[in-house]
């Protein structure tokens, strides 16, 4: 009788390992949705800033920026250890634009939509600013525009080589031509330079 007591008595042990194994598991996921959603918060509107210098439909840009997120959600603990895991996002979004882009050129058979720099009488007000640069953007080419926005978002050239795959020199070039190609824009619409200081605010030297 006590021999059986005692295996009755050992036959919850792999039912407890089990417990603590999934109970392990729950803690981990619980704690990758706060990381993720710290790494979202922090990152999100960079992203779409990223986004927008190249495609003018915020529509498209919400979209991809959705997706991308929710792809980054499930892989996040994988990509929680990457050097750059914003990269990875921008990489993704990115990949989403252009085959949406692709998708509606065949559809409608005409190149995507191409619109004019907005013409403000005064640019001290913050939202006309952001709104005009905006615009002066999708005039440059998608990877110069691309390289300008994460420079004004605080990485360095080093950084924006390694998210977008390129040489350092071809950031710096993109990056000079850019502001360049900006000036002149602003130039074109009447700006003083002072002016276009302060809308290129967030710019800063090459590293």
């Amino acid at each position: 009788m006590s021999g059986v007591g005692g295996a009755a008595a050992r036959i919850p042990g792999p039912v407890d390992g089990t417990t603590a194994r999934e109970a392990e598991a729950a803690c981990r996921k619980a704690e990758h949705d706060r990381e993720f959603e710290a790494f979202t918060e922090g990152t999100y509107h960079i992203v779409e800033r990223i986004l927008r210098a190249a495609c003018p439909d915020q529509a498209m840009v919400e979209d991809a920026l959705n997706e991308a997120y929710l792809h980054g959600r499930v892989r996040w603990p994988k990509i929680r250890g990457y050097d750059a895991p914003i990269g990875w996002i921008i990489t993704t979004a990115r990949n989403k634009l252009r085959k949406e882009r692709q998708r509606r050129q065949r559809e409608a058979a005409v190149a995507p939509e191409d619109l004019p720099p907005a013409t403000h009488s005064d640019i001290a007000d913050a939202w006309e600013a952001r709104a005009t640069l905006e615009a002066w953007l999708h005039q440059l080419p998608s990877r110069h525009a691309e390289v300008f926005q994460l420079s004004r978002a605080g990485f360095t050239n080093q950084e924006i080589a390694r998210l977008l795959s390129l040489a350092d020199n071809s950031v710096r070039s993109y990056k000079m031509a850019a502001k360049r190609r900006l000036r002149e824009l602003a130039e074109e619409a009447g700006y003083t330079d002072s002016e276009v200081r302060r809308q290129q605010g967030g710019t800063r030297g090459s590293r």
